[in-house]
């Protein structure tokens, strides 16, 4: 066989090859349509040249290159990927750090029978001026990378979060601090992503009809408890030292009720915060971040956007719907009756009105903001045409084009928590149902959108998503 030289070789290359780009350039992709015809012979460098005068100028396989010379018919319409440029590194997500006990992640004591005393767990947050409640790690840039053409690919810079800042905080310069602008009591509500400071307002009895309803634009505390038909609304938190009796309870924050929860299918408890007490029976109760409870939940329809914790050792959840954003953790599940119960992880019910909410407003906003640029135009172009607009219509411009900064700020506050939402609602890999003891027959376990229906009790056992699908793995 002998060569015919390195301009018939180019030619055959040319003709009788592909090349392509993959993923924004970071690998090239080579297709052989035909061999070399007899006579032809191939070379290193031949494909060399090839390849850069398509293009691919970098992190060239020389080894693959050589295999390819050698025997071609051996790759025949096959996709080689022939280069691979260096990947782009995405930096980091910023990082918020909030230096608070959360009342929803405390353990309090758990005695010899079983029981949970609440009374080792305090409710009241106190902070002082000045104090540091939540500092930010920023986020770092992203390492660019390099595409097989030698061009350059942009690595993802890191996610910004904002600071919590709610009432009476305050962001420091840098933007990398919150601090307490007064002494109070201080409250976080993950559902909003705030801390607030408030004042207290403290009841020394029963709620009953000597006292009425409460509303409160800081915290209620309750020395007593809460009978039958009775409200309160607080922005702080709210710590009842007995029981709540088939009662509304709503709270910007925490609520911890000591001595339980009778709901009567009349009851209501709702909290931006987490939720602290020894039982709930036929009750209501949605919450924005975790429920801890004692000894059983029974009845009832309870929603979490964190966690449901069950502390005691004889904890148990039958009947009703209880529904956690990321892991429910039990004794018991059910009961040997076969009860109709459904617990449901991976939901983030509040998220998910939250993001219905943003999607409308977006929808408002940018209808307005159409309205508004539209006016704008008409009014410039008539001082283009016309010189200097008369003074009513100058004014009017001038309010229209503040009116459109507005809209235009309020669009990105809105995108940003829209962003912040849709980052935490796609992970569901870490959403559980973790039951330490038994789970009976008669339990629907839902993951997202997947089901599993309980036909045989098991003990010891974790729910999770795999494979697509909700498995009983053991724990």
């Amino acid at each position: 066989m002998t060569g015919i030289g390195t301009l018939e070789e180019k030619n055959w290359w040319s003709k009788n090859c592909k090349v392509f780009l993959e993923e924004a350039g970071l690998f090239g992709v080579i297709i052989l349509e035909s061999v070399p015809p007899e006579g032809l012979t191939l070379s290193l460098d031949g494909l060399q040249d090839f390849l850069r005068s398509a293009g691919i100028q970098h992190g060239i396989d020389l080894v693959l290159c050589q295999q390819i010379v050698m025997s071609p018919e051996s790759y025949l319409k096959e996709r080689l990927r022939i280069a691979k440029g260096k990947e782009p590194v995405a930096g980091e997500d910023a990082r918020i750090e909030i230096y608070l006990d959360q009342d929803g992640e405390r353990k309090p004591k758990v005695l010899e029978n079983g029981r949970v005393d609440y009374h080792d767990v305090g409710a009241v947050r106190l902070a002082t001026k000045g104090q540091l409640l939540a500092s930010r790690i920023p986020p770092t840039a992203g390492q660019e990378g390099l595409a097989v053409t030698g061009q350059t690919i942009p690595g993802r810079p890191g996610r910004d979060y904002r600071l919590p800042q709610g009432r009476k905080t305050a962001v420091e310069q840098d933007g990398c601090a919150l601090i307490a602008e007064v002494d109070g009591h201080v409250v976080y509500t993950p559902m909003d992503n705030k801390i607030n400071i408030f004042d207290e307002y403290v009841v020394q009895k029963d709620v009953d009809f000597s006292v009425g309803n409460i509303e409160f634009i800081g915290s209620v505390r309750v020395l007593g408890n809460v009978q039958p038909g009775f409200k309160i609304k607080a922005d702080g938190d709210v710590e009842i030292q007995g029981y709540v009796d088939a009662a509304l309870i709503e709270a910007g924050g925490n609520v911890t009720i000591r001595g339980g929860i009778q709901g009567r299918n009349k009851g209501v408890i709702r909290a931006g915060g987490n939720l602290q007490t020894p039982f709930i029976q036929s009750a209501v109760v949605d919450v924005g971040g975790s429920c801890r409870v004692g000894e059983s939940i029974m009845h009832s329809q309870v929603s979490a956007g964190a966690k449901i914790v069950m502390e005691g050792r004889k904890a148990v959840i039958v009947g009703g719907t209880v529904r956690a954003g990321e892991e429910i953790l039990t004794r018991v599940l059910g009961s040997p009756m076969a009860t109709p119960t459904e617990v449901e992880v991976g939901v983030h019910p509040h998220l998910r009105n939250e993001m219905t909410s943003i999607h409308e407003s977006l929808k408002e906003l940018h209808k307005n903001l159409d309205k508004t640029q539209k006016a704008i135009a008409l009014l410039e172009n008539m001082a283009g045409m016309g010189g200097d607009l008369p003074p009513d219509k100058a004014a009017l411009l001038q309010k229209l084009r503040i009116t459109f900064e507005h809209y235009k700020v309020e669009e990105e506050e809105l995108m940003f928590r829209l962003s912040e939402i849709e980052l935490v609602m796609q992970d569901i890999k870490s959403a559980r149902v973790n039951v330490f003891d038994t789970v009976h027959s008669g339990v629907k376990v839902m993951i997202s959108s997947y089901v599993y229906h309980v036909r045989d009790s098991f003990s010891r056992v974790s729910f999770v998503i795999k494979d697509a699908e909700v498995r009983a793995i053991p724990l």
